[in-house]
Parts: structure tokens; sequence; C-alpha cells
């Protein structure tokens, strides 16, 4: 049963791999969760009072890993991911995202690697007035482990201090079989087997819709 899991575990990976080269479109659809920078009023520039830790109260409740995905929704502005120093000092008014003409429309970055990840409005008054957001990112969370049993044992037969048996219909004496399979309920083959089935299904509809 574990062969077989890991088997088809290792062919819907090679799968996506394929589907990634044949379709590039499809390796940035974001596949953990998607959040709404700002809230229901998205991207703008927060209140004077708040400029400093606006968006920083936003982020605080939440939990980034890679895989996720934040989105700017905007009127008449713009966004762009800028490095650590364009952050702080609002000097930044290219780099990945809108560029600097200012529009209505959103903007989805997908969180792609661990660590602090730094955005900011191309608008360099828009940035020194408070629209600047700093996240850290995670790595992706590893699945749960597989709760822990004691493995079933086979009764010890009684010792006794008579000879074997020679009849013929006696069973010849031999180890008790030992089942060390994992359950069907939250083994890690199924674990990895859903990740790559879901993985696979959303490359696949990316690809073709």
């Amino acid at each position: 049963m574990a062969a077989a899991a890991a088997s088809l575990v290792i062919r819907l990976s090679a799968l996506a791999v394929v589907l990634v080269v044949l379709c590039p479109t499809a390796s940035a659809v974001p596949l953990g969760k998607r959040y709404r920078v700002g809230g229901p009023e998205g991207w703008r520039v927060p209140p004077p009072q708040d400029k400093e830790m606006f968006y920083v109260k936003w982020a605080a409740p939440i939990t980034f890993f890679v895989e996720d995905s934040i989105e700017f929704v905007y009127k008449n502005d713009s966004v762009i991911k800028v490095s650590k120093a364009g952050y702080y000092h609002c000097n930044e008014t290219a780099g990945i995202g809108t560029g600097a003409v200012p529009r209505d429309g959103s903007t989805l970055f997908l969180l792609d690697a661990p660590g602090f990840a730094y955005f900011a409005s191309a608008d360099l008054g828009h940035c020194n007035a408070g629209e600047r957001l700093v996240i850290n990112v995670r790595a992706a969370s590893p699945p749960a482990p597989a709760s822990e049993s004691s493995p079933a044992q086979a009764p010890t037969a009684p010792s006794s201090s008579r000879p074997p048996s020679s009849s013929p219909f006696s069973p010849a004496p031999g180890p008790a079989p030992s089942m060390e399979y994992s359950s069907a309920a939250g083994g890690p083959f199924v674990a990895s087997l859903a990740r790559a089935m879901a993985q696979t299904v959303t490359l696949v509809l990316a690809c073709f819709i």
C-alpha cells in the first residue's frame, strides 16, 4: 500500500513539472491562502494619525506562508515590490508591480520565498505618508505527523515443557506476521498524495481553462 501511494505521488509530481514546462502561466497560480491588503477598503494612503502603524496592524494577526498570495486593490494608485532600503527610505519608483504610473486596478503577488517582503506605492509622497507594507513569510508548514500508536503484537504462546506435536495437522511454528503500514486516516503518504493531486489539478485548470 505504501509503495503504491509513493509511486502515485512521484507520478503526479512529474506531471506537475511537465505542466509547468509546457504551460508557464500555470507556475504563477497561487496555491495557498489569498489576502487582500488593507481589508475591504484596499490599498490606500492611511489616516495621517496612524500612518506608521496602519499596515503593520493589518499584517500583525496574519501568519504568511510560502505559496500564499497578497492582493493590492487600488484607485488612481500603484504598488511595487521594493528592497528593504526602498521600504524605509521611500526612494524607489520602479520594481515588480504596476510601475510608477497610477491607475485603477489590482495587483497580485505570489509569496514564493521565505523571509521579509517589502511593498510600497511607487508614488514617493504616498509611501512617505505610510502607504507601504512589510511582511514576514514563513516556509511552507509541514504536514501534520501521523498519530503514533503501538504496533500490534501477536500474543505470546505460553511456554510448555512438552515437545511439539508431530501430528501432520499441526501448523509449523514461525514468527507472527507484522502489520506496519500507515493507517488511511492521516498517514504521511495520504497527505503527500492529497497535496500532489491538488497541485496537479490546479495546474491543469490554469493551463487549459
